[in-house]
């Protein structure tokens, strides 16, 4: 199966070039995998359905950036896309040709190195730092009360999406599985930089924290996918994790902030 993919397209922070869409067209897949951040809310998924094939779509943090809270958006989103060719998964599997995706946002276990320390710090700093846990509504007033998602809250979304994961892994199946998330699922996946002396620890540290707010290290569930796709952390990026292979294919912000790499025909095979 050819499989093309792309993510954090932030169509909200800037429009798609001219001609994009066509090019999208006339990429030589089988299906179209958008790994989140597409735009806000709904339109994302206004855009999978454009495409002429059949699309895996899984939600990022910025589809949260709208006015809906985060379960009143997921259920707006599978009402949208029901019956049609575009597949929206939030902790879901859909097979085709014999290929199967399991899908989720997985947002982040805040501990790349499994620290108890490194895990409250980075949980903190994502509290008074990340957009997320000032903009992405868990509930709406006429819900309840208004109330913000929390990095505890992300956690444990985090660690439901990873037990279905797991669950589908273990799972038997003869032909090829496909993972697909936002949040990347090893450190290998977000820029570490060496740094020397005692300030440069300091800030291997705090970059440490920062990383673990975009990835997990669930190296041990790549090994058992043949391929699995992200987002989020707007780097190109290919390699291997024993038979399993990690790719990103993002945007990012677009014009003189577009991810260098990014290529909108950009295909895998397997």
């Amino acid at each position: 199966m050819k499989i093309h993919f792309l993510s954090d397209l932030h169509i909200e922070v800037k429009s798609l070039p001219k001609g994009f869409m066509s090019e999208v067209e006339r990429v030589e897949a089988d299906v179209t995998v958008l790994a989140g951040d597409i735009d806000v809310g709904l339109k994302g998924l206004a855009l999978a359905l454009q495409i002429n094939r059949p699309v895996i779509y899984v939600m990022g943090n910025h589809e949260h950036y709208g006015k809906r809270s985060m379960g009143d958006l997921l259920a707006k989103a599978r009402e949208k896309v029901a019956g049609t060719h575009v597949h929206l998964l939030e902790n879901d599997t859909v097979t085709l040709d014999g290929v199967r995706f399991i899908g989720a946002t997985l947002w982040t276990d805040f501990s790349l190195m499994h620290d108890f320390v490194q895990r409250m710090d980075a949980m903190l700093i994502a509290q008074h730092k990340m957009n997320d846990y000032q903009t992405i509504q868990l509930r709406r007033r006429h819900e309840g009360g208004e109330q913000l998602l929390t990095p505890s809250h992300a956690l444990t979304l985090h660690e439901e999406s990873r037990a279905f994961i797991e669950r589908e892994l273990a799972a038997p199946f003869e032909g090829k599985t496909v993972v697909v998330t936002h949040h990347a699922p090893s450190k290998e996946s977000v820029d570490q930089r060496s740094m020397e002396g005692e300030a440069g620890v300091r800030k291997a540290l705090a970059r440490l924290s920062r990383d673990a707010m975009y990835a997990s290290h669930l190296d041990h569930l790549v090994e058992r996918a043949d391929l699995w796709i992200h987002g989020h952390t707007h780097v190109s990026l290919d390699y291997p994790i024993g038979k399993g292979r990690v790719v990103s294919n993002p945007r990012g912000y677009g014009g003189i902030a577009e991810v260098s790499g990014f290529n909108p025909s950009r295909v895998v095979e397997v």
